[in-house]
């Protein structure tokens, strides 16, 4: 088995802006189209705080993985970050792993740019001002 371990500067490195919002933009399109398989995330509360597991799968560009998000209040006083997550690429043919990626940068890359797609598509072409 081949396995890539990417970290956050891996991620960094490897993709930028606008090809996050393009990812996003096939992605979303995949969703809406009924080729993706998005099930509901599942998570398990412990003693500590709650972990998600959000698995996928892209029809069209034969993606398959999943992302682990732990939430952990406590780990401020640890001098932890309260949020870690995982992402594990699957080849999507057999199923064996092909990478991890850091997933705690790549979240807010993906959530980022899905704000950056959703605002070029409803803004107006000639707008210059965002208002929250």
């Amino acid at each position: 088995m081949k396995l890539r371990l990417l970290s956050a500067a891996d991620v960094r490195a490897a993709i930028d802006m606008p090809a996050a919002i393009d990812a996003m933009r096939s992605a979303f399109s995949q969703l809406s189209s009924g080729s993706a398989i998005v099930p509901l995330r599942g998570w398990l509360s412990s003693p500590g705080g709650v972990t998600l597991l959000m698995p996928a799968f892209l029809g069209e560009s034969d993606g398959l993985g999943a992302k682990i998000v732990s939430g952990f209040e406590g780990n401020a006083q640890r001098g932890l970050p309260t949020i870690h997550a995982l992402v594990v690429v699957l080849d999507a043919d057999t199923g064996e792993p092909r990478a991890v990626i850091e997933g705690t940068y790549l979240t807010a890359l993906r959530t980022a740019a899905g704000s950056g797609l959703a605002t070029e598509l409803l803004a107006e072409p000639d707008a210059s001002v965002l208002a929250v």
